[in-house]
């Protein structure tokens, strides 16, 4: 019996990589895009032992669709797209780019799937910076608030939602849309704030003079697991219907509380002073500046925290978050320590 074939766009990334181990544990034959140029990229595939059982294919989305075709054209059971600019800071720098990259990108993946590989059952990432600034009443959101996206990223992610319902609709296509929430993982990108916090500590756990610089501390995502959350794209593609689907865990946490996160897991006594701007975390036992909050690092506009409503894949799925912040941000620090001591 022949094995199933996925498709993973963006297989190089935190859950591209997360998701590849997944499915070749489940008996998948896996193949990826990645993006031109960053073939030195491969260490999460590598860290996890897969590269080796990959099939795997540069292509830039938002450029020649042509290798893309011909990648299609194997005909995959299942497509993750996966692939984009994932930084939403970095969007109000590169705006152009960031709606070529992810917003043309996705059209080109529904266009070219539409011709070649149309029984596919496909998954596109969104992101929950679609919903952006909503009325002080509303915390939660669900698969059909009202969007307001404030950043170029949310602006892509919400249009993107769009085309999704619209190739859907119109085209008969099987695409479901995961609007994900923040999601961690030892895998995520050090540009991020979470893995900047557990790298950065467990380099100053190592004896590294360097002064962490941070935005807002009082800023407060919804933050899941990335390696949990990976875990639900599959059962949203065997569902009966393609749907949209918020994946989130439905708390609320700041950023002052991932640091207290962090510092217990590396046996750090913080200790906070000051406020906005001028606030800084200190070592308990040391007084040494351990963070400081920088004005570069505040965003222009700063999405307020809103919380995922997971009524609907909880309903249609089944699946609801279990794993806490806190033992992702253990097993970080974990991994970001032992890498400072070889370092070291």
């Amino acid at each position: 019996m022949s094995k199933k074939k996925a498709l993973i766009t963006g297989i190089t990334g935190q859950d591209g990589s997360l998701l590849a181990s997944n499915l070749l544990n489940d008996g998948f034959e896996v193949s990826g895009t990645f993006r031109r140029g960053s073939a030195n990229n491969l260490w999460r595939l590598e860290e996890l032992g897969i590269l080796e059982r990959l099939d795997l294919s540069e292509h830039t989305f938002g450029s020649d669709s042509t290798e893309l075709a011909k990648i299609l054209r194997k005909n995959y059971e299942y497509v993750f797209h996966l692939a984009g600019d994932s930084f939403t800071q970095d969007s109000f720098r590169h705006p152009r780019r960031t709606l070529n990259t992810n917003l043309i990108g996705c059209l080109e993946l529904m266009e070219n799937l539409l011709e070649y590989s149309s029984d596919s059952r496909t998954f596109i990432a969104c992101s929950s910076e679609i919903f952006g600034s909503q009325p002080e009443s509303i915390k939660f959101v669900n698969e059909n608030s009202k969007r307001n996206p404030l950043n170029p990223y949310g602006v892509a992610h919400s249009a993107i939602l769009d085309l999704s319902r619209i190739f859907r609709k119109t085209y008969s296509q099987f695409i479901s849309v995961g609007i994900l929430f923040n999601h961690e993982s030892e895998y995520r990108g050090v540009q991020f704030l979470t893995r900047k916090l557990s790298k950065g500590l467990s380099s100053i756990k190592n004896g590294s003079n360097t002064v962490i610089e941070l935005g807002n501390f009082d800023s407060s995502r919804d933050w899941g697991s990335a390696r949990e959350f990976v875990e639900v794209f599959k059962k949203i593609l065997d569902d009966s219907e393609p749907n949209d689907f918020i994946i989130a865990t439905g708390q609320s946490v700041n950023v002052r509380q991932i640091i207290v996160m962090c510092c217990e897991a590396l046996d750090i006594n913080p200790e906070f002073h000051g406020e906005g701007v001028n606030e800084i975390c200190i070592d308990g036992k040391s007084g040494k500046t351990l963070i400081k909050s920088s004005p570069e690092f505040f965003r222009i506009t700063d999405t307020p925290c809103l919380l995922g409503d997971t009524s609907r894949i909880k309903d249609r799925v089944g699946w609801t978050a279990q794993v806490s912040l806190n033992s992702v941000i253990e097993k970080m620090c974990e991994y970001d320590l032992k890498e400072s001591t070889k370092l070291g």
